[in-house]
Parts: C-alpha cells; structure tokens; sequence
C-alpha cells in the first residue's frame, strides 16, 4: 500500500472512533469523568478498564465476537489520555 492510502485509511478509522467516542460520552452522561459508586478515582477506573480489555483480548483472542474490544481499547486509552492532560485542571 502507498503511504497516502494508508493516511487515508488512518483518517477514515480516526473518524470513526471519533464519533463512537462522542455518541457514547453522551449515551453514558459522561461518567467516565465523575467518581464511581465505590468513589474510585476516574484515572484508575479508566486504567482498571483497559487492563479489562487488554485481558480479553489476550484470553479471548481477536475474532468477530471480541474485535469490538479493540475499538473499547482505544476509546479508553483516548480518555486516559484526556484525563492525564487535564489531571491538574
């Protein structure tokens, strides 16, 4: 593949997960940013979530049932990166 049609590709994925990210920061109200019921940080529940999917997908494998969880993976590893970069706000 030439490099443009990969940067293409990686456009097109960027985008997609964009969106699923924003429906699902609505669909949740946002709750990965508020402290949970046990009243656990947000930063370590979102890292108890990617430990979560790096876990089934190590166990599991990749298939049809479990490629969802790459696409959960990376979402995390975004708000993660969000929350690490507004931790001192």
């Amino acid at each position: 593949m030439k490099i443009e049609e990969v940067n293409e590709l990686i456009e097109i994925e960027c985008d997609k997960i964009k969106q699923e990210l924003i429906q699902k920061n609505l669909d949740y109200n946002n709750s990965l940013y508020r402290p949970n019921m046990f009243n656990q940080n947000p930063i370590e529940g979102i890292k108890a979530r990617i430990s979560d999917k790096i876990n089934r997908i190590a166990s599991k494998g990749i298939d049809d049932k479990t490629e969802d969880s790459i696409s959960d993976l990376i979402g995390y590893l975004i708000h993660l990166k969000i929350m690490m970069n507004n931790e001192r706000l």
